[in-house]
């Protein structure tokens, strides 16, 4: 199940008709709690975590508080025609949210990301499927692993 904020309000903007935040927090520990294993989908991983590891750190405790123990994660996918409709949507946002996203285009903050997740996994006890965070430049390599997995 995808999770990608605890926050509600960030849910609602990011995925319009999908459950709140919230929601599938609860449904995920209700699955478990009957003995169905989950994992959940962290992604998009929101550019603001980056700077606010505390959000992130939060999430992870509230996936494991529902009995997850494994995610498969991926970065913000930002192909040009994303990054023209975020940019549009980002247009009223405040000057540090349109900046993050604007800095989540570059290598190094994919970098920096990777280690606050690295350490929030270590943390928290969770597994990372697939062992990496997957990046959209490299989806023949996710592929494989897709297909050596099933």
């Amino acid at each position: 199940m995808t999770v990608t904020s605890t926050d509600d309000k960030v849910s609602r903007w990011l995925e319009v008709r999908a459950p709140l935040a919230s929601r599938r927090l609860r449904t995920l520990a209700e699955l478990n709690e009957a003995g169905i294993p989950t994992y959940a989908f962290v992604g998009p991983l929101l550019p603001h975590f980056a700077t606010r590891p505390e959000l992130l750190d939060d999430l992870f405790a509230r996936l494991v508080e529902a009995g997850v123990g494994e995610v498969f994660m991926e970065h913000i996918n930002l192909k040009r025609y994303i990054r023209e409709l975020m940019d549009q949507v980002l247009a009223d946002e405040p000057e540090d949210v349109r900046e993050a996203y604007l800095q989540a285009r570059t290598k190094e903050h994919s970098e920096q990301l990777d280690a606050i997740v690295a350490e929030l996994l270590d943390k928290h006890g969770l597994r990372l499927r697939f062992e990496e965070v997957v990046h959209h430049d490299d989806n023949d390599a996710l592929r494989q692993r897709l297909a050596s997995s099933a």
